[in-house]
């Protein structure tokens, strides 16, 4: 029996971005016996050899096509009509909501089905959108507050891999830091959004009230708008020399490894906070803000503490409470690597893999049953 064949769109090649790595984490779990997966990439990276290590097919698509040039726009929406004949994909899942590209166009006049997967708040939804069957939300707080609601909405959390986190390893040998100091760790992009600067106020105040605390941050200064620069990251920590900057880490496995304590001190409605789950993976307790939808990973009292955004002094007593309470501090980060394993991992693959023979059950009614049975 034939595999469904299926073409994901990406923006990414595995050298930036977290809804990538969401995408890559799906191929790779995927069920290749049942699904035969084929990413566009839209240049050469650092995801390629992975994805051949994977049994994950290929191809170069330099960017979905936007109106602009007429004939441009035109000529690849031939072009990708005659991609799909040939490869006979039976669905496209495009990793992103994007405007009008000529890519879904093409599928849209071939009949050929598209799922729209939002990582993101989507409150003015592409033109284009309109033409998926499904659109995905990685939280239920995404599903509610995007557009549009003609397009039926499926909430499937992000999964997580859990090989990668389990080889993770300690680190802080080659940061200096000894083994009887407490770490309070930040990982993520370097943003104001993401409460950096809430973290490092946060990291001096603890300092002052705690002698063996150490702070890491992990996460690259792009210096775009919104983001910081390295200079202005530095000069924000000034002369507290408790506070490590590490800057983007490959493996940033280890840099949880390191850590006691993960802060996700978000001051916007993150979608979902794949750092949430990381630190579960690894067995961290997480003190985050109630945002978006991060209170649908961390249950307040069980495997983190939840304040609200604006609340630094809540944020304080917390990270204090779990700096003074080894024993909590295990109880939780057990209970999270619970929740991970329990709904973070094969389950979101095994939602996804459904949808996919659900959405085209119509059109293939008996070669579904027969790939059912195989399961």
């Amino acid at each position: 029996m034939d595999k469904v064949k299926i073409c994901y769109f990406s923006q990414s090649a595995g050298d930036w971005g977290g809804a990538s790595r969401v995408l890559f984490t799906n191929l790779r779990l995927l069920d290749k016996s049942r699904f035969e997966p084929w990413v566009l990439l839209p240049h050469s990276g650092p995801i390629i050899p992975r994805l051949e290590e994977w049994g994950v097919n290929y191809l170069f698509w330099p960017g979905l096509t936007e109106p602009g040039n007429y004939w441009r726009y035109l000529k690849a929406v031939f072009q990708f009509a005659h991609l799909l004949k040939k490869q006979k994909f039976e669905l496209i899942h495009a990793n992103h909501a994007f405007w009008r590209p000529a890519e879904i166009l093409a599928a849209k006049l071939l009949g050929v089905p598209v799922i729209t997967h939002y990582h993101l708040v989507m409150r003015e939804a592409g033109p284009f959108v309109k033409f998926s069957r499904l659109i995905i939300a990685n939280s239920r707080y995404t599903a509610q507050e995007s557009k549009p609601e003609g397009v039926p909405k499926k909430v499937i959390y992000n999964p997580i891999e859990l090989g990668r986190f389990d080889r993770g390893c300690s680190i802080r040998s080659e940061l200096g830091v000894g083994e009887d100091k407490t770490v309070i760790a930040f990982i993520g992009q370097i943003k104001k959004i993401k409460g950096v600067d809430l973290f490092v106020r946060l990291a001096k105040e603890l300092s002052h009230q705690r002698p063996k605390l150490f702070f890491l941050i992990a996460g690259e200064c792009k210096g775009e708008a919104g983001a910081y620069t390295e200079e202005a990251l530095r000069a924000e920590i000034g002369d507290c020399r408790r506070i490590l900057y590490l800057g983007r880490r490959e493996d940033v496995e280890n840099v949880y490894h390191s850590a006691d304590i993960v802060v996700v001190p978000s001051q916007w409605n993150e979608p979902f906070g794949l750092v949430n789950i990381e630190a579960g993976a690894c067995r961290k307790p997480v003190v985050a803000t109630r945002v978006g939808g991060i209170p649908e990973i961390i249950d307040d009292g069980s495997n983190g503490f939840l304040v609200e955004k604006n609340n630094f002094t809540a944020m304080l007593d917390r990270c204090l409470r779990l700096v003074d309470d080894p024993i909590l501090r295990q109880r939780m980060g057990e209970a999270g690597r619970e929740k991970v394993e329990r709904e973070f991992t094969t389950k979101p693959v095994k939602e996804l893999e459904q949808t996919y023979l659900e959405l085209l059950s119509g059109d293939r009614r008996g070669r579904i049953h027969l790939l059912n049975k195989r399961r």
